[in-house]
């Protein structure tokens, strides 16, 4: 069969399925290697723990006039490269990694190795290239945090690292032109971050996919497969409904309308509701620590604006059963705004429809509009009662004066 009379952006094989042949276009994906900086394209990383617990054997030539030496192996995958950590009493430690992997440590680029003062403990972190195959070479992060620190007594020994190169790869679904990149390279458990809507960033819920798993991110329905470390992209055998985009939550755009019970048995049609106001809309927990920070001020807005026509709806991201314990932690720390509670978590249903993956999350909204007046980098600190101010007196075009703070005796 000559596939150069097929289209040119893809290719078909023919699989037995069921026992018949069935056609699966196989599309073209670009792969290209990056040798470092993947870990910010990806937008984070997942740390693998080494212990340096090996002999000094692993190694056949190591650096001369070691003083402390540890020694340790960088395993990826089938792939495997000696490191040595020098210690130093004076503190100026060194790192060594057998880079192109032949056992000798005096031949290899120089690693980077240094600490920084954090608190009480120091915090070390370094970095290095390994040799992944002839000319290819990949940047590798690593960290250690101080053996003397008794809360991580178990990592004592123990340096985390990970991969900082990868792969882009670039393909096409129903002729729209998409790119991921992977940390490393793929494995089974991979899942892809794809910029659907071009912003910038990725949604952990709209717009990943995982190899095996059919996604249909365009109207037809994709998966990506991995045979012998070698990816592919193809058209999945059975459709699966079309995944929405991520909800656009910025400054200027509609706020979400929902239709919710809160825990005083009220319905809330949201941001009808709020019709001749401005409202805040906060996604919070009370196992939140930034959350729980950001209380204060948001009840001197609150107390100061709540008769001008602010006012606060929170969502609660607690667990199930929690109902007598957050109505016990609002009337100890005088909440007295709305909640809505479903003790779900991160499975909250206002949580999946805001798209929201960290707390605390928060939106300023018009309550007659709709619009989005404000987000999280206006609406969290002490300025926040002074940017209700603000914003107050521009949608009632008036002149508000803020209660000045009630004197604090001083009992020194």
């Amino acid at each position: 069969m000559k596939v150069s009379n097929w289209p040119r952006h893809a290719i078909v094989v023919l699989a037995v399925i069921g026992g018949s042949a069935v056609e699966i276009q196989a599309q073209i994906l670009k792969e290209t290697f990056m040798g470092s900086g993947v870990t910010r394209k990806v937008g984070g990383y997942r740390p693998v723990r080494s212990v340096m617990d090996k002999q000094s054997d692993i190694v056949r030539v190591a650096p001369e006039n070691l003083e402390t030496p540890h020694y340790g192996v960088i395993q990826i995958g089938d792939q495997s490269w000696a490191y040595i950590l020098d210690e130093h009493a004076e503190g100026n430690d060194a790192l060594y990694i057998d880079a192109n992997a032949d056992g000798d440590l005096t031949n290899d680029p120089r690693a980077i190795w240094t600490s920084s003062q954090r608190g009480e403990y120091k915090m070390f972190n370094g970095s290095g290239e390994i040799e992944l195959a002839k000319g290819k070479i990949g940047a590798i992060k690593l960290y250690r945090f101080d053996p003397a620190d008794k809360r991580r007594a178990s990592l004592k020994d123990t340096i985390l690292f990970y991969a900082d190169y990868g792969y882009e790869y670039r393909f096409e679904l129903d002729e729209q032109e998409f790119s991921t990149f992977v940390s490393g390279g793929p494995t089974p458990t991979t899942r892809f971050s794809v910029d659907r809507d071009g912003n910038g960033k990725v949604s952990r819920r709209f717009e990943q996919a995982a190899i095996g798993e059919a996604f249909n991110f365009t109207g037809t329905t994709y998966v990506f497969r991995l045979n012998d470390s070698v990816l592919s992209l193809e058209k999945a055998t059975e459709e699966v409904e079309q995944m929405p985009l991520p909800p656009n939550l910025e400054t200027g755009r509609k706020a979400l309308e929902f239709v919710a019970t809160t825990m005083d048995d009220v319905e809330v049609s949201f941001p009808s509701a709020y019709a001749g106001k401005i409202v805040m809309l906060d996604f919070w927990a009370t196992w939140c620590g930034p959350c729980i920070g950001e209380i204060p001020n948001m009840k001197k807005a609150y107390a100061n604006w709540h008769d001008q026509g602010f006012d606060i709806l929170g969502v609660s991201f607690d667990r199930a059963d929690m109902d007598e314990k957050i109505l016990a932690f609002l009337d100890k720390n005088e909440l007295p705004w709305p909640q809505i509670y479903e003790g779900k978590m991160w499975d909250t249903t206002l949580g999946h429809m805001h798209d929201v993956s960290g707390i605390p999350f928060v939106l300023l909204v018009d309550g007659d509009s709709g619009e989005i007046l404000a987000t999280a980098r206006q609406l969290r600190g002490p300025g926040l009662s002074d940017f209700i101010r603000q914003e107050l007196e521009k949608k009632f075009k008036i002149k508000l004066e803020e209660e000045p703070d009630e004197a604090v005796e001083d009992t020194n």
